[in-house]
């Protein structure tokens, strides 16, 4: 196990609705704010799929550049070109197709235009292909599943949980969305809400706890379900 410790600082402005919203939670304006963060988290243990996730503001980008360094959530999508030639030179053309219909990307016009004129969400899922294809030693993903419905969420979720364990690859994932987490079935999970970590022998709950929950489990044959049919922190 080891410690995270973040802590940021920020002067507030002076200006004239930044002193009356300070003030309506008596807030100094002359001091600065802050915000901490500490967690103990063991990310050294063999994992596929790790997930970082917690409300905007919570600190999970900020905490994965602390980690891994300030490069790890940078894009690759180049938005000039099509997604089908971004792919590596020695991918055959059913390698890429195989790549961008896992991500969730099935719409041939979508691979062979320029990626700039693709939707947020359908960038999101090329974004995703090739991230998967790349080399990196661990690849971490920001803002996943953002902009897209929950049902297409949850469908990437299962894919690049798959993805991940097939190629053996190193993926962190980081969401405001916790509807995902079965659908994902990390190894660990890191609550910015809680500043929690939760490795997998903790993802149990009791029958009743999921029905408070209000969590719906996939079915009995899909092997996320019984792992991750627990745990909303």
């Amino acid at each position: 196990m080891q410690n995270y410790d973040l802590e940021l600082t920020c002067q507030p402005s002076t200006g004239f609705r930044c002193i009356k919203a300070a003030n309506s939670l008596d807030i100094d304006i002359n001091k600065k704010l802050n915000h901490k963060f500490h967690v103990e988290a063991d990310l050294e243990t063999e994992y596929n799929i790790g997930l970082i996730v917690g409300a905007s503001g919570s600190g999970k980008t900020t905490l994965a550049k602390h980690i891994w360094g300030e490069d790890c959530v940078k894009e690759i999508l180049d938005k000039e070109k099509p997604v089908i030639e971004q792919l590596p030179e020695h991918y055959e053309y059913k390698d890429c197709v195989v790549a961008l219909n896992g991500s969730g990307l099935t719409s041939v016009p979508c691979w062979i235009r320029p990626s700039k004129t693709l939707s947020n969400g359908q960038q999101s899922r090329a974004e995703l292909a090739l991230q998967l294809a790349s080399d990196k030693k661990i690849i971490v993903i920001d803002e996943f599943t953002s902009v897209v419905d929950r049902t297409i969420a949850k469908a990437m979720a299962m894919t690049v949980q798959k993805a991940a364990r097939k190629l053996k690859k190193k993926v962190v994932l980081l969401s405001c969305h916790y509807d995902i987490i079965e659908w994902l079935n990390p190894e660990w999970i890191i609550d910015c809400n809680k500043q929690k970590y939760i490795d997998r022998r903790s993802f149990f709950l009791t029958i009743n706890e999921k029905r408070n929950l209000n969590l719906k489990s996939p079915s009995a044959k899909n092997p996320a379900g019984n792992i991750l049919a627990n745990i909303i922190i």
